[in-house]
């Protein structure tokens, strides 16, 4: 045995013992004394790890594995981390990849190549994994779980695409003067995706420009059910209750939800400033006002309201 060796030995014992500061210490001269030697990183970097000094075993993880690059151990030791700590799933990837090629077989390696490609977006290659660890285990009741979310993931990437597409298509429609077409384009859609506020709030559009105004405001009612935050979706729905029903309170109480989320929002504030004006409300329409000459101290419409309120009240 080498006196290097023998040191080891000693300093495997502290430890065993219970005595890792002074293990630490003793390994921490000897990692100066020989900077080459990977057993001596490795364990340095567990008593690091096991103190909670994160990036000082990362450190010797990483020397361990530089020094020793056949070692598992010290190899997943340093990816593991490397993917933990840093969240380095790329890093961590590469050192897998070559584990699962000097572990042949090993499930547990095969599975975590697998989560790493992933975490880097490879879906493909996780695939590849996932049916390699069904291949040595056709009992594992893991890889199964795991390949039918990336099946669900890819399908829901490939639907969205395929919204994306149908939408523009119906944009296109409506900018070549088809609307019609585009009308019966975007019914389609919402029967393919019920969800899709945005082809509902569009009908509710091309609807009223059609004089459809019973339909639109089906529409513009369904799209905001669905997304109840979207700004335009509550001011398409809140100027039709307003102007085509005049239901002044229920208009009013949408634009106000909208400032809520948006309060210089320009439009809304002045649309809100005329209603209460109109409703003789004069204290809340000069609030409005006032908060759109905050925002823009030149809107002149803003400024003759709000001159017109002061004289009304005085």
């Amino acid at each position: 045995m080498t006196i290097t060796e023998d040191k080891l030995e000693t300093i495997k014992d502290m430890i065993s013992n219970g005595g890792q500061q002074e293990a630490l210490t003793a390994l921490t001269e000897l990692v100066d004394e020989e900077k080459g030697n990977s057993e001596a990183h490795s364990i340095l970097g567990n008593l690091y790890y096991s103190s909670n000094e994160k990036e000082k075993a990362l450190c010797h993880y990483e020397k361990s594995a530089q020094l020793e690059p056949d070692n598992t151990n010290y190899l997943k030791s340093y990816a593991d981390l490397l993917y933990s700590e840093k969240q380095d799933a790329a890093g961590a990837l590469i050192i897998y990849e070559k584990l699962v090629e000097q572990c042949s077989g090993e499930i547990n390696t095969i599975m975590m190549a697998g989560h790493l490609s992933v975490s880097v977006g490879n879906l493909e290659k996780a695939v590849k994994y996932y049916n390699a660890a069904l291949d040595i285990e056709p009992w594992n009741f893991e890889a199964p779980k795991f390949l039918e979310a990336i099946k669900r993931q890819t399908e829901q990437k490939q639907n969205e695409v395929s919204l994306e597409t149908a939408y523009q298509r119906c944009l296109e429609l409506e900018n070549l003067g088809q609307t019609d077409a585009a009308i019966d384009a975007l019914k389609d859609i919402t029967v393919k995706n019920p969800d899709f506020a945005l082809a509902y709030n569009d009908l509710g559009v091309l609807l009223f420009r059609k004089g459809n105004k019973a339909k639109s405001l089906e529409y513009y009612e369904k799209a905001v059910s669905i997304d109840p935050n979207n700004a335009n979706f509550q001011k398409n729905l809140a100027d039709f209750y307003l102007i085509e029903q005049g239901e002044v309170e229920k208009a009013l109480n949408i634009y106000l939800s909208v400032l809520t989320d948006n309060p210089e929002d320009i439009e809304v504030l002045m649309v809100a400033g005329h209603i209460c004006s109109a409703m003789g409300k004069f204290q809340s329409a000069s609030v409005f006002y006032d908060r759109i000459l905050s925002v823009e101290p030149w809107n002149i419409e803003a400024s003759e309201r709000l001159n017109s309120l002061k004289q009304k009240m005085a």
